[in-house]
């Protein structure tokens, strides 16, 4: 303990007593994910008709209830819920045409990156 730090709880003991040495509560600040912004993640994310990430979630959190949380506090808020995002695997299933596969291959990253619309 640092003498500052003594000093403060001498000094808050000659105050109030023992009473006065308790740790009281720091609430912090209130968290924008509200309880009614999490059940509406959980529904979206019972439904199963397409797969998130954070990355999606946040944004649709933004577009939604226009709250902007990081990736890092969205991903944390699911763990709070008991549930998580799965990250998908873009490969091709089965044995696939050769051409059909040069071509996934071709447009792979950009695929990865979410840049292709519609078929």
């Amino acid at each position: 303990m640092t003498s500052p730090r003594v000093r403060r709880v001498i000094a808050l003991y000659r105050k109030g007593g023992l009473d006065a040495l308790k740790e009281r509560v720091h609430p912090g600040r209130t968290s924008r994910f509200t309880p009614e912004i999490a059940q509406d993640v959980r529904t979206l994310l019972a439904q199963g008709d397409r797969t998130w990430n954070t990355r999606t979630l946040s944004e649709y959190l933004q577009d939604r209830h226009g709250v902007t949380l990081k990736r890092s506090a969205l991903n944390a808020q699911l763990h709070r819920l008991n549930t998580s995002w799965q990250r998908t695997r873009l490969v091709v299933a089965g044995e696939a045409d050769p051409q059909e596969k040069q071509d996934f291959e071709d447009t792979l990253e950009v695929a990865k990156k979410g840049l292709l619309k519609g078929g």
